[in-house]
């Protein structure tokens, strides 16, 4: 696709020697045909959603939470339509140059010094925003949103385990800066897990990390649309941590040891000793986890950290809970089996059905019978007078079920241990709500970001403002580009010739209406300084 192209560029070239011009096309149209190939492409036609590409023939990305993995083939395809973004020194300055096109009286200054590829590129992101907040479960949303806020900052979406313990930041951006973000309705309370901040702060990694900060994301709707989106920061970090806490009512969490985190965190190195101290203190802290809390877990006696003491569990240990519920549901089946044969009027006939089951080709005879007692149970249910004709469960083999019973009995008491440590004693959830931001502006150096504009009304006002900056003309060679592309993907896609040969020349004609608009537009541009 990229080399059929320029070799109309080439062509274009030849006849007008207008290269500036020629390179800003180029650099548009190179974009366009890039996307429409790329896999985070999809076309929706039909959404409800009113976006850039209802009336203008831009196609659309559609956002996966793989936006959020710098290698995976989808990010780095839409890594050149995020470039400027990128380009831009912060967070707020991203959100701020992304919000400059969604705002109409800014999209009417566009055009003087923008390029057109530019404005397109920014279009498409916007409506990536629309798609990650109402084309996606509310509890989806979140995730794909984090992955979309991944690639505007050249980031990384974090998932797995973090310096021994599950992360609080779900990204980290291009400039090494950790970020939770969260994405609420407008009254909902910003909340999160008081012992993996402690721990955060404290001791991942062995000596903590200083600060977080906090991406707030409030969505106001319109029917089941999001229309707009507010968003604002702040930053907990060892200094403001007590004092954020105290704040916004979530002083129980700390109970009578406010004053002594308070007074380790003003020199906090992570030594050691420190450590050690730490650990005294939040034992006696209400809203810190006694079982899975890293200050007991990661730490020995000595202040050293060992970041492997908080791997997940034994792998046996959800190994034998999956072979719990496998054997639990084919004793289901099992019993099913026996009433419908019962129903039926056949005769009890286990061995036959459990031959079916691939399971059992190396089960132990502690499994069959647990399952041939479950068919028998069944087939009784299904005909009482054939209760007779069965086994009772004291006739089956009782020393297997007594083996069973005990192999029962260990696995619960495994689950008992771990749902008490992930309740523990502790491990309370802190809550800011909307109202407690404000009590906290000074202390964690809360700063506006400004609101996205997502509404129908907006987005189609800013369309028309595009489509009469871009020109007939231009909004023409998008057209047609967006046809030759999609010829050229018939022509390798249908399997029918006929089709594939009509595709085929449909898309040497539309490269020859590209490269005849292309010659129009240079020659248009040949008398101006701007594009």
């Amino acid at each position: 696709m990229s080399d059929y192209l320029k070799d109309m560029f080439i062509d274009v070239r030849k006849k007008k020697d207008i290269k500036s011009t020629i390179s800003e096309l180029e650099s548009m149209l190179e974009s366009v045909s890039q996307i429409v190939y790329g896999a985070a492409i999809e076309e929706q036609e039909g959404s409800a959603t009113q976006g850039f590409s209802v009336n203008l023939s831009l196609p659309r990305l559609t956002p996966t939470e793989s936006w959020g993995d710098p290698n995976s083939q989808s990010r780095q395809d839409i890594d050149r339509i995020f470039a400027s973004i990128i380009r831009q020194p912060s967070i707020k300055a991203r959100i701020e140059h992304i919000n400059s096109f969604a705002d109409p009286k800014l999209a009417q200054r566009k055009g003087r010094g923008a390029r057109f590829n530019s404005i397109l590129n920014m279009m498409m992101i916007l409506e990536a925003l629309q798609a990650c907040l109402n084309d996606y479960s509310e509890s989806s949303a979140g995730f794909v949103f984090e992955g979309f806020m991944a690639a505007v900052t050249g980031g990384k979406q974090i998932a797995g385990r973090v310096g021994g313990t599950l992360p609080i930041e779900d990204f980290v951006t291009g400039d090494n800066e950790p970020v939770s973000l969260k994405l609420l309705s407008p009254k909902t309370p910003i909340h999160g897990s008081f012992t993996n901040l402690v721990d955060y702060l404290f001791i991942r990694g062995g000596t903590g990390v200083e600060q977080i900060k906090y991406l707030i994301g409030r969505k106001n709707t319109d029917g089941d649309k999001v229309s707009q989106l507010m968003l604002l920061e702040f930053v907990i970090n060892r200094q403001n941590f007590v004092e954020i806490m105290s704040q916004t009512g979530n002083g129980d969490l700390l109970g009578q040891q406010g004053g002594a985190i308070q007074q380790l965190a003003r020199s906090w190195s992570g030594d050691p000793k420190q450590l050690l101290q730490m650990r005294e203190v939040l034992l006696q802290t209400p809203g810190y986890n006694q079982g899975l809390g890293m200050f007991v877990r990661n730490l020995d006696d000595a202040g050293q950290f060992n970041a492997a003491a908080s791997a997940p569990k034994d792998p046996a240990v959800k190994q034998a809970q999956y072979q719990k519920e496998l054997e639990r549901a084919v004793r289901l089946g099992a019993r099913t089996q026996g009433k419908k044969d019962a129903d039926e009027g056949k005769a009890a006939d286990f061995e036959s059905w459990a031959k079916t089951i691939p399971e059992y080709k190396d089960a132990d005879k502690l499994t069959l019978n647990a399952a041939k007692r479950a068919y028998a149970a069944g087939y009784s249910e299904g005909n009482p007078a054939a209760a007779e004709q069965q086994p009772s469960p004291e006739q089956v083999t009782e020393s297997y079920f007594g083996e069973f019973h005990e192999r029962e009995k260990y696995i619960l008491s495994e689950e008992k241990k771990l749902m008490e440590a992930s309740g523990g004693s502790g491990g309370k959830q802190w809550s800011i709500s909307a109202a407690g931001t404000e009590k906290i502006t000074n202390t964690a150096g809360v700063d506006y970001y400004g609101e996205i504009n997502l509404s129908d009304e907006n987005i189609k006002a800013c369309t028309d403002i595009y489509i009469s900056k871009l020109g007939d003309d231009l909004v023409n060679l998008l057209q047609t580009t967006k046809e030759f592309t999609e010829n050229i993907g018939k022509y390798f896609s249908t399997e029918e010739r006929a089709g594939a040969m009509s595709a085929n020349q449909q898309a040497q004609q539309d490269g020859k209406e590209v490269v005849e608009m292309l010659q129009s537009q240079t020659q248009d541009a040949s008398n101006t300084d701007e594009v």
